[in-house]
């Protein structure tokens, strides 16, 4: 399992702010937040994963991003890609559209969404059977 850091966080942050704008930075206990949220997907519990699935783990991530509220702005745009690039690491891609991915993001940002539906949609929209394409690797 390949796991997001905090710096790759950082990264997506400025990405998207270049992108799209926004106001730039880390909230005052940001640092530890996004530490949190990046932690979160391997969270466990007297030695058990509480997230045992990649669905799982992925929402864990978006909604720590979106609750947390690490940066000054844009969290849900940096909990949305992140999510994305976690699944894609992980051999899986999120299909949904622009439309269906915001009332997701909204919904958790208004509280209406908790973790389990979260990876339920997941779950859904990316099926862990559902390998992405990777170029081939060259030996040459």
């Amino acid at each position: 399992m390949r796991y997001l850091t905090p710096a790759e966080l950082i990264a997506m942050h400025a990405l998207l702010l270049s992108e799209f704008g926004g106001m730039p930075g880390v909230t005052e206990a940001g640092f530890g937040r996004l530490e949190a949220a990046a932690a979160a997907p391997q969270a466990s519990m007297f030695g058990t994963a509480i997230y045992a699935t990649l669905s799982q783990q992925a929402a864990a991530l978006c909604l720590a991003i979106v609750r947390g509220h690490p940066f000054s702005d844009g969290n849900k745009r940096v909990a949305l890609l992140a999510l994305a690039v976690f699944l894609q690491q992980n051999g899986a891609r999120l299909s949904a559209s622009n439309g269906e991915a915001y009332t997701i993001i909204m919904a958790l940002a208004r509280g209406e969404l908790q973790q389990p539906a979260l990876a339920a949609w997941v779950e859904q929209h990316a099926p862990a059977n559902v390998m992405t394409s990777r170029p081939a690797s060259s030996n040459s």
